[in-house]
């Protein structure tokens, strides 16, 4: 056994033995929500041409257009899935939640982070010109995770029932068969996942994004089949059409699993020369490898799966507490309760997702510099993090704030509780800062390896938010539980901040000081856009569609502007995103 003349040297040999775990699990928890990992493996293998630096390009291009374009194609959605609901869209909205908050658990549960793990592994088989035994680990894998699809699946069906009784949305039998819906799904995403992340330890990311692709639109496409066939041609009920839309999920899974084979059987001519021309026989320990694939992964999840078990108090506690703290009946209280947890978040993931993304780049440069401790440069990364989420986050948060109205009518309409729901999305736009910065801290801990510092804090944050629930329902009714969602991971938050620092001290007065300077320029960003807001609202109505969307565009332009125009004339913009900017400084002739 090798022996270290210092603690130091130890804990730094074994920090880099973990370093290929830690950058593959931290890229796939960073973008939990969907089963594609915008990671790109560190190995570079044989015969492809390319340069390493072409090839991390083409990925990101490719994973990027993927995740922008299925983010986008589902929200979209919701535009003409809500007219076809009719008056029942704000009860369907309810009982959509109530399906996907335990789908996602569940989806966490049967995945286990093995995509991001086989792509590391065939990575590493790869780089030893091993690939035959990365085949065969592959394979193997695959059984198991259909196995961990039908275990999940069946568990997910057994225990919608349960789940369904505390629902806050429908009856019993509703919320069943909406959840049991999407029990299918189960089956199929597993080992769909693991055939991308298979690819991805061949840094071919175009399978993945393709079929990402394809999955979202397959999955729209039957949603808004089935729902015009259930609503509109059999005067069927919003629980049926709910559960059919939930069921696309399966249907588009299947339809971008059977791509994916499509492209597996295509690319094994390319890929069989690497297996024939492999240096030696080696034989793998599948029983060891995904026993340390679920150690591995198990801290990400449940740190990736915090939000989700945010939004499961919620699930359980909303509608006792509303009974008790407010005289609202069953059916007033879930069609709310689909107003924040399906509506308004909804649109706010589609922010957190880009905010994360863009700050989550920085990320394996970070904890590299860890395991070199490398303070100074550590401490600068940290801080470029910080500030370059900030730079992000707060005017894509604020400005959503200031277009609620139109933008809430431009995706849902006009209702009785339009009112309400607008100072939900609101709440939630600025909410969504927090939970930006709750993920932010608690993958920067991870990254250093401080998986159970990381689960400490979320707990702590979740026991606040439970705490706190119900008097702040009492107090401010449905906005109540965002701000005790608000509140909670607030403390996670801080907690993880103090421990960063505490492990790696980074500028706080010069990370202030551009704090200070992008909080500045977006209260003038977010008051043009409120002036715009109020001048476009004397001749223009945000209760129609077309009238809605002109007013949000006219309104991001405004802001957008004064944002880009004050971010490069106080340079701030220079500081966060380096001296790429001069380009559009120049553009823009701003000195």
């Amino acid at each position: 056994m090798q022996e270290y003349k210092t603690r130091s040297e130890r804990k730094k040999a074994e920090a880099m033995k973990q370093l290929p775990n830690i950058v593959d699990e931290q890229m796939d928890i960073l973008n939990q929500e969907s089963p594609v990992a915008l990671e790109s493996p560190l190995v570079e293998i044989e015969p492809e041409e390319d340069s390493g630096n072409d090839k991390i390009v083409q990925g990101t291009f490719w994973m990027t257009f993927g995740s922008i374009f299925s983010r986008l194609l589902g929200a979209l959605y919701v535009i003409p899935w809500n007219a076809m609901l009719g008056g029942g869209k704000e009860f369907g909205n309810a009982l959509f939640a109530v399906g996907y908050t335990p789908y996602q658990l569940f989806l966490s549960i049967g995945t286990a982070g093995f995509p991001s793990a086989i792509s590391k592994q065939i990575a590493h088989y790869n780089a030893k010109k091993q690939y035959q035994a990365g085949q065969t680990l592959f394979k193997k894998t695959a059984l198991f995770m259909i196995g961990t699809g039908v275990v999940s699946a069946l568990l997910m069906w057994v225990l919608a029932p349960l789940i369904a009784a505390y629902s806050p949305s429908g009856s019993v039998e509703d919320s069943t068969l909406v959840i049991r819906s999407l029990a299918p799904a189960l089956l199929v995403v597993p080992v769909m996942s693991l055939i991308r992340g298979y690819f991805q330890g061949f840094q071919d990311m175009v399978p993945s994004a393709i079929t990402q692709v394809v999955e979202q639109i397959v999955r729209v496409a039957y949603m808004l089949l089935a729902t015009f066939m259930v609503m509109r041609v059999f005067s069927g009920s919003v629980p049926v059409a709910v559960a059919h839309s939930t069921f696309a999920a399966f249907v588009g899974a299947l339809a971008s699993l059977l791509m994916l084979m499509w492209y597996y059987q295509k690319h094994m001519k390319k890929y069989r020369p690497l297996f024939e021309a492999s240096t030696t026989t080696v034989t793998v320990d599948t029983g060891s490898a995904i026993k340390e694939m679920i150690r591995e992964a198990i801290p990400f999840i449940v740190v990736g799966s915090g939000i989700t078990f945010g939004k499961f108090i919620d699930q359980f506690t909303f509608e006792p507490f509303m009974l008790a703290a407010t005289e609202l009946d069953k059916i007033t209280i879930g069609e709310l309760y689909g107003i924040f947890s399906f509506q308004a978040d909804k649109l706010i993931m589609i922010i957190i997702s880009l905010a994360v993304g863009l700050a989550a780049t920085s990320i394996p440069l970070l904890v590299e510099n860890y395991i070199k401790q490398d303070q100074l440069v550590l401490g600068n990364q940290i801080r470029k993090i910080f500030e370059l989420f900030t730079f992000v986050m707060f005017p894509a948060a604020l400005g959503m704030m200031v277009v609620a109205r139109p933008i809430y009518s431009l995706f849902y309409g006009v209702s009785e509780f339009t009112p309400v729901a607008v100072n939900l999305l609101q709440i939630a736009s600025v909410m969504s800062i927090i939970l930006g910065a709750f993920t932010i801290t608690t993958s920067i801990l991870q990254s250093f390896g401080k998986h159970k510092i990381a689960i400490l804090y979320l707990g702590v944050g979740l026991v606040v938010k439970l705490v706190i629930q119900y008097p702040l329902i009492r107090i401010f009714e449905t906005a109540g539980t965002l701000y005790a969602t608000s509140i909670g991971f607030l403390v996670t938050t801080i907690l993880c901040i103090i421990y960063i620092y505490k492990l790696v001290p980074f500028n706080v007065r010069g990370t202030a000081k551009n704090l200070g300077i992008i909080s500045l320029i977006t209260g003038w960003m977010v008051a043009t856009a409120h002036i715009t807001h109020i001048l476009l609202s004397t001749f223009l109505t945000s209760d129609r569609k077309i009238t809605a969307l002109l007013m949000v565009l006219i309104i991001a332009a405004a802001g957008g502007l004064v944002y880009i125009y004050l971010g490069l004339k106080t340079r701030v913009a220079d500081e966060v995103l380096g001296a790429r900017i001069s380009g559009l400084r120049n553009r823009l002739k701003t000195k």
